[in-house]
């Protein structure tokens, strides 16, 4: 009976239970200058807004075009309008796109993407390897049938310490009832080696693994040789974290046996320089210059990796090669410390953050770097052109850093430098080249994300040029349902409202949030008479059946009937509209005004305005101003021709202006307390007999 064999039988058994551990929409703003971080927000184009691993995805998209996602993938067609949706798109969506397309390629080990992440941890490869196992088992001639059964099933069982499991008898005992071959010997060390990994036992590993060296199957010769490495890896990292495997900056003290770890990788790799497991090799070796803080090595082996094809040539997911980077390099190492241009290029674009302050690259500091782009002068110039644009806001030096336009970008730093143009003469007010450039550029993008990209910078040139009738001509018109929604609602006036709802392009949701913002704003802006002129019952319920939901947006049924159970008696909208084309001060009319607009709920939406620099934020064109109940209600309660029972519904909706905590929901100026108070006396003591002073107890 092999001694081995006994001994592999005793381990397995005699693993306790250990734990062993393992390695987040807010709206956006609807400009294209994004200089303070944007979180999950994203441009399609490098951006100091963007989050860094955005950044670094594009240009690293740029060096491997494999990782580019297809159009289809990143392209949600006709979205529903949504008024908050996040601008152009969602980050986690895009580089979902771009691994969707990564998986597409074939890996030389599936742990590669696992130990990217960088934890290294002995748990994350316990499937992985038992399959690499039960495959070499199964292809050696040498074992017999017996010996394969025992090894394989002895190999089920291991690795306690991550499984909370424990080895039955029968698997307990498979080797000690056949008397193995040398082959069989071999291969039971090595499962003696493996538990004593996963269990911890490092010393007792590093002894199974080192005995197998000189193995005659090859590939335990390989694995043993890679498990050593792993094995130094993880014992150096012994109480280098607060939490075990945390990814918080690591304080490694046995120095010596993670020197040993960086030669066993590194000794692996020359002798087996595209092995099965070169991959996590070449990831945990990372990890091993992240744990030595070794910043230059770590920024020389990710620049190695992104100009090889951003990690394709070692089975890495370009995704996960960028989660890395941000983790275990950009987030931590010393300013600058890579040569590498992306790397350097990625750091800059985040420096160039105003954030509401002084940005933190100096144009001395970037000036310096110019021998570090050496070869790669194209993006060196589209910094020094994005710093005068962030940093100096000198917009004539930004177009000359950009140099000639770039007729038909392709790549994401060339459709970087044609937005940056775009973004250079709007500043500059060149509102009429602006619009030649997005325009030409329009017509040479496919990519869905460029191409709204380029109607949002086309769609702010129009608008600040007094052309938003444009974004919606035939000849001109914008495909964006989103961006055509943000202007109907913020600028547009009678006219394109009008033209909104006629039009047979629109989609039946752009016609109902025209329609209702249409005769919204002629009801509340006292343009009663276009209001009945325009008043449609058919084309409003049709809008309702054609468009149930439209984000943000009240049924355009509450136009076609009042509240049934409202003390105040008031008719339809359509009928108070009348009242008040009659006579615009009807105390009445204005007060049913005031409960449509209550009801509607939105209000706060209508008064809401887009920044001056966001789509939206130029001067409306609608005349008038958003309607305030807080205003109608003051001036009722004040205006000594308003009728007892119209001025004791007035204090009483003044009052609940305020409820339940204080603050005012009706718009207008706000009011004091003392105020209230002696609305709330007057309520009580001139008009206590209503059904107003009855019903109210408080004042807020």
């Amino acid at each position: 009976m092999l001694a081995g064999a006994a001994i592999l039988a005793f381990l397995i058994s005699a693993g306790t239970a250990r734990a062993c551990g393992g390695g987040d929409p807010t709206p956006g703003r609807w400009s294209l200058d994004q200089r303070s971080y944007a979180e999950q927000n994203g441009m399609p184009f490098l951006d100091p807004g963007n989050d860094t691993r955005l950044n670094l995805l594009f240009l690293m998209i740029d060096a491997d075009p494999a990782l580019r996602p297809k159009d289809e993938a990143i392209s949600k067609g006709e979205e529903k309008l949504d008024f908050y949706s996040s601008v152009l798109f969602f980050r986690p969506d895009f580089t979902d796109a771009c691994r969707k397309g990564a998986a597409a390629r074939d890996r030389k080990d599936e742990t590669a993407s696992a130990f990217a992440d960088g934890e290294g941890t002995r748990c994350v490869s316990i499937e992985s390897g038992r399959a690499a196992f039960t495959a070499a088992v199964e292809v050696e001639p040498a074992l017999s049938v017996e010996e394969r059964r025992a090894l394989m099933a002895a190999r089920e069982k291991i690795a306690p310490s991550c499984r909370n499991e424990k080895a039955d008898a029968a698997a307990r005992n498979a080797l000690a009832q056949i008397a193995p071959s040398a082959a069989g010997q071999e291969f039971a060390s090595y499962l003696i080696g493996a538990d004593a990994f996963y269990e911890g036992d490092f010393d007792r590993a590093l002894e199974r693994f080192g005995k197998l060296d000189s193995a005659r199957n090859a590939w335990l010769r390989e694995a043993a040789r890679y498990m050593t490495a792993r094995v130094l890896l993880n014992k150096a990292q012994i109480g280098a974290f607060a939490d075990f495997d945390a990814t918080a900056t690591p304080n490694v003290t046995d120095r010596a046996t993670l020197a040993a770890a960086q030669a066993a990788f590194q000794t692996y790799l020359k002798s087996y320089p595209t092995g099965r497991y070169a991959a996590s090799a070449q990831g945990l070796l990372r990890r091993v210059y992240w744990l030595a803080a070794d910043d230059e090595r770590l920024a020389a082996e990710y620049g190695r990796q992104i100009v090889q094809g951003s990690g394709a040539k070692v089975g890495l997911d370009g995704v996960d090669l960028v989660q890395e980077i941000d983790a275990k390099y950009l987030t931590t190492a010393k300013d600058h410390a890579s040569r590498e241009p992306i790397l350097l290029a990625t750091q800059d674009l985040m420096k160039l953050r105003s954030d509401g302050k002084e940005t933190h690259l100096a144009a001395a500091e970037l000036d310096a770097q110019a021998k570090a782009f050496a070869g790669r002068e194209d993006l060196f110039g589209f910094l020094k052109a994005a710093r005068a644009y962030y940093a100096d806001a000198d917009f004539a030096a930004t177009l000359q850093a950009l140099g000639a336009p770039i007729a038909a970008p392709r790549s994401y730093l060339a459709f970087s430098r044609e937005t940056l143009r775009g973004q250079a003469l709007m500043a500059s007010g060149q509102y009429p080249q602006a619009i030649e450039h997005w325009t030409k550029l329009r017509g040479t993008v496919s990519n869905p994300l460029w191409k709204e990209a380029v109607e949002l910078g086309l769609a702010l040139s129009y608008e600040r040029a007094g052309m938003a009738n444009r974004v919606f001509l035939p000849e001109t018109r914008l495909s964006s349902p989103r961006i055509r929604a943000i202007l109907l609602r913020h600028t547009a006036g009678p006219i394109l409202l009008r033209m909104a709802v006629a039009d047979p392009q629109a989609s039946a949701e752009e016609r109902k949030l025209a329609r209702f913002l249409l005769l919204y704003k002629e009801a509340t802006r006292g343009q009663y008479a276009n209001f009945l002129r325009d008043f449609s019952a058919e084309g409003l319920a049709q809008d309702d059946a054609a468009a149930p939901e439209v984000s943000d947006l009240p049924k355009s049924a509450i136009f076609l009937s009042s509240p049934a159970d409202e003390p105040y008696k008031c008719p339809a909208p359509k009928a108070v509209v009348a009242e008040l084309a009659a006579d615009p001060r009807s105390a009445h009319g204005l007060l049913c005004l005031g409960d449509f607009v209550r009801h509607s709920g939105f209000a706060r939406f209508d008064a809401w305005r887009p920044a001056a620099d966001e789509l939206g934020g130029a001067k409306a064109i609608f005349p008038g101003e958003p309607f305030s109940r807080g205003d109608v209600y003051q001036r009722l309660i004040a205006d000594p021709a308003t009728k007892d029972a119209d001025r004791a519904y007035a204090l009483y909706r003044a009052i609940n202006c305020y409820a339940p905590a204080g603050g005012n929901d009706c718009g207008g100026k706000d009011v004091d307390k003392a105020q209230r108070k002696a609305w709330f006396q007057t309520l009580k003591s001139r008009y206590g007999a209503t059904r107003w002073a009855r019903g109210l107890q408080y004042y807020w």
